[in-house]
This record gives C-alpha cells, sequence and structure tokens, in this order.
C-alpha cells in the first residue's frame, strides 16, 4: 500500500499543552497507518498560515492541532491554495467549538484516530470580506473574550477564564444600530450582539438553534441579540447569550448564503475567536462544500441504539 504524506501543524502552547505531551504517540499511530509525516510546530501569529500557504499543496494530508487562532490560520491558507489536501484536525484548545459540532473528540489520540479511520466529507467555509473563518464570525458583546483572555490564564483556569474575562465587560453594554440584508431580507435595528455561525456552540455554551445545523448545506446562520431596554435585564442577556435563556423576544434567527452587515458606526469583528477588523459595512458569504475534512463515521442505527441502551435491545436475556 503506498503511504501518504502529511504535515502536521499543531501550536504547543495551545490549552494544556496535552498535543505536545501526546506528540510522540500521534506520530506514531500516522505512522502505523502508512502515513509520511513532517511535523510544523508554530512559533508566532500567522505561522500557521504562512506553513499552509508555502508547503499546503505539496501534501496529500495537511493536519493541524490547537485552539481557535491555530484552526483560523490553516483553514485561512488552505482557502488560497490551489490544490488542497485532504484537511485533518486535532483539538487542542480551550472550548474546541469547531470540533464539537463535526463530531471530532476532545481526546488527542482519539481525534488521531479520526483522521486514521474516518471519512473525508465537505464542509463549509465562510469569507468575511478578504478574509475566510471556519465556523463563526461575531460582533458586539463579550466578542473580544476569547483574544483578549491571556493565553496564561487560559491554560490555568481553562473555560473559567472566559467566564472571568467576560465578566469584566458587564458593566459597559453598548448597543449598534445596524442594517443586515440577510439573503435579501432586511433586518434593522439596535443590537448588542451578533454572529453568523456554522456551529451549535460557542464559547462552550450551545447556541439558541432549534434546528440541526449542518456543514455543507451551503448556510450559515445569523442569530442577533436584541437590545435590552433596562439594566435590570441583564441576567436576561447572559441568560440568552449562553443558552440558559432561550427567550425568543431577545433573538433573531436566520439561515443564509449572504449576509451584509452595515453599521452607522465601526463594528469590531472577532473571527474563529481572533480579532477581525473593524468595519462599517460588512460582507459575509458561504463557500459551499470548500474543504474536505476528516471526521468520525456516522454510527448505524443499530450501534447508535447499542449505545443509548448499553446493548440490553439486542440481547433479550437481560430483560
Amino acid at each position: 500500500m503506498e503511504r501518504k504524506t502529511m504535515l502536521l501543524i499543531f501550536n504547543p502552547k495551545a490549552g494544556l499543552e496535552l498535543f505536545r505531551q501526546n506528540l510522540f504517540e500521534v506520530i506514531d499511530k500516522f505512522t502505523a497507518n502508512r502515513f509520511l509525516v513532517t511535523a510544523y510546530p508554530t512559533h508566532h501569529q500567522r505561522d500557521a498560515y504562512e506553513a499552509v500557504t508555502l508547503m499546503g499543496s505539496d501534501f496529500d494530508y495537511l493536519v493541524c492541532s490547537g485552539g481557535d487562532g491555530t484552526l483560523n490560520e490553516v483553514v485561512d491558507g488552505l482557502m488560497n491554495l490551489d490544490v488542497k489536501p485532504v484537511f485533518g484536525y486535532i483539538p487542542s484548545g480551550t472550548t474546541n467549538d469547531f470540533a464539537h459540532s463535526v463530531g471530532i473528540p476532545d481526546d488527542v489520540l482519539h481525534a488521531a484516530d479520526v483522521i486514521c479511520n474516518g471519512e473525508a466529507r465537505p464542509i463549509d467555509v465562510g469569507k468575511f470580506q478578504g478574509d475566510y473563518f471556519s465556523y463563526v464570525a461575531a460582533f458586539g458583546l463579550f466578542t473580544d473574550v476569547s483574544y483578549g483572555t491571556p493565553q496564561s490564564m487560559k491554560n490555568l483556569l481553562g473555560h473559567a477564564a472566559y467566564m472571568l474575562e467576560g465578566v469584566k465587560r458587564l458593566a459597559s453594554i453598548k448597543r449598534w444600530h445596524c442594517r443586515i440584508d440577510c439573503d435579501g431580507e432586511i433586518i434593522e435595528g439596535d443590537f448588542v450582539f451578533g454572529m453568523i455561525t456554522n456551529s451549535m456552540s460557542i464559547g462552550g455554551f450551545r447556541l439558541p438553534i432549534e434546528h440541526e445545523v449542518k456543514q455543507g448545506d451551503g448556510l450559515f446562520e445569523l442569530i442577533l441579540l436584541k437590545q435590552v431596554r433596562r439594566l435590570a435585564h441583564l441576567q436576561d442577556i447572559i441568560g440568552a447569550i449562553t443558552g440558559t435563556n432561550r427567550a425568543s423576544e431577545y433573538f433573531i434567527v436566520r439561515s443564509a448564503r449572504k449576509i451584509t452587515v452595515t453599521c452607522t458606526e465601526p463594528l469590531d469583528w472577532t473571527l474563529d475567536g481572533e480579532y477581525g477588523g473593524q468595519y462599517e459595512q460588512t460582507e459575509i458569504h458561504v463557500c459551499q462544500n470548500a474543504l474536505s475534512l476528516m471526521m468520525p463515521i456516522p454510527k448505524t442505527a443499530a450501534e447508535t441504539l447499542e449505545q443509548l441502551t448499553g446493548g440490553a435491545e439486542s440481547n433479550p436475556d437481560q430483560a
């Protein structure tokens, strides 16, 4: 059997540095599955992007490990290649929202198993002005928490670090007046938060999306949180963002292929948890089936039933 070439890009400082601690076992697993691995640890911001654009087309597979920042750089780089390798992701960040959305496990070695034994399936990618993002572009309340939280605090406290950093912003809730063209539907109003996403959760919290989010349908979800008039309703705002309060009067939720956001003042955006720039008008559209990502093979109905019942349904003698 012919060996396949793999470029493995990883952030050695991501999360609790679990990937670096398991690096030998990961490479051993890949080589046992007939991959020829070239490992590349990142050293500075945009290093992953530069590595992908310079070397990515020379490999059959490109695998990255890190948090949202590393993932964003790699996706951005892949989208600028004429010949795109099969993409694999081993999450090693603090919240790993993208991995959860596509069923990739948090455990480093189990995620490596998905790359060895899973299947490549097409996924959509968002285009934001001239850049790309894998699962979320957002503005407003709390959206700077991810890139505004020191890496040392993320490593020490994990998910709690985002919560602590977010509390600092509660005293200054701001609204933005926006006009939003959502596939031709015009939505205008005052909003404290907005996002375009292809994920069911952000920052570890489930979003107020009632339908299933699909990775290759050419649609991203638009979620807007309207201004709440009274400061006493601050708890409702927090509950709305964290998903504990899904009261419909606070939210506007749509699915769309193209979204244009126009604001009366420059908006700061975050892309996949990293600072994405400041714009008064922003165009976001979906690049359908842009990348081929290694994902777990879907369970059959029988396997799903066995997992849920512990095998009791398949063995009548246990009843």
